[in-house]
This record gives structure tokens, sequence and C-alpha cells, in this order.
């Protein structure tokens, strides 16, 4: 019994201690003019769906939840953001070539269609963030035809 509670209470140290380790969340930004909000391809509904599954991670513009305070999983959500930002960033829209856009819209039509975004981990909290069938469609009609409008 004595080192059942001295394993909790080293778990409960190492806990606590883990708490001072910085996580490297990336800071939110003011929206800028170079956010997609500026960009002849946007409207509202795209952006709704854009800003309730695809924001956290690909835009200055993250609502952090409750846990993105707490080690570990603050790490982990900094690894998510930073990736997700790198990858694709809506609020650095407007600094993206042209080619770039065009490239960008191709891989959102991907990962939308293949199911792969919004990530499965961040649905488990996020359930209002899964793309159903019909949002899907609207997305797909949105990069096809913003895709064409580009091109011209």
């Amino acid at each position: 019994m004595k080192a059942v509670r001295i394993i909790l209470l080293a778990l409960a140290l190492a806990f606590v201690s883990i708490q001072f380790i910085p996580s490297g969340i990336p800071e939110n930004k003011p929206e800028s003019e170079n956010s997609i909000i500026h960009s002849e391809i946007i409207n509202d509904t795209v952006l709704t769906f854009l800003r309730a599954s695809c924001y956290d991670c690909h835009s200055d513009q993250t609502n952090f939840p409750w846990y993105a305070k707490i080690a570990p999983s603050s790490w982990f959500l900094a690894g998510h953001i930073k990736e997700g930002r790198e990858q694709l960033n809506f609020s650095e829209w407007e600094t993206y070539s042209l080619r770039k856009k065009i490239g960008k819209l191709g891989d959102i039509g991907d990962e939308v269609s293949s199911g792969e975004m919004p990530l499965k981990s961040y649905l488990l909290i996020h359930r209002d963030a899964k793309l159903d069938n019909q949002r899907k469609d609207i997305l797909m009609k949105w990069v096809e035809e913003s895709t064409a409008r580009l091109m011209k």
C-alpha cells in the first residue's frame, strides 16, 4: 500500500512539474487584410464552414479549448496547430501566389473529399466541425468554382 502511495505521489508531482514546460502553442494574431475573408472567392456559407471545421488549425484565429493550457495535451495541440498553419493558413491567403492558391484549393478538395480533414482526433471533441455530405458538396463546388475563377 505504501508503494502505491509513493507512485501516486510521484505521478502527481510529475504532472504538476510538466505544467511549467512551455507548450509552444502559437499566438493568435488579429485578422489582417491578407485573410481569406478579403478574397474574391469566399462567400459567407463557405466561410462559416471553414471557421467551424478548419480555422482552429489553419488560421491565426484559433479558439483554444480549456485543455490547451494543460500539459501534455497542450503539446499535442501546439504540434497540430503549427503543422496546420504551415500547410495552409487562411489568415495569410492573400499572400499566396496565384499558383499556390490554386494548389491549396486542390489540396482542400482532396482532403475534404477523402474525409482526411478535419482530423478524426479533432472531431472527437469538436463534433460541430464534422463535414456532412451536404457541407462536403458545398465545399467541393466552391473549390471547383474558385479554381476556375482563379484560372481565368
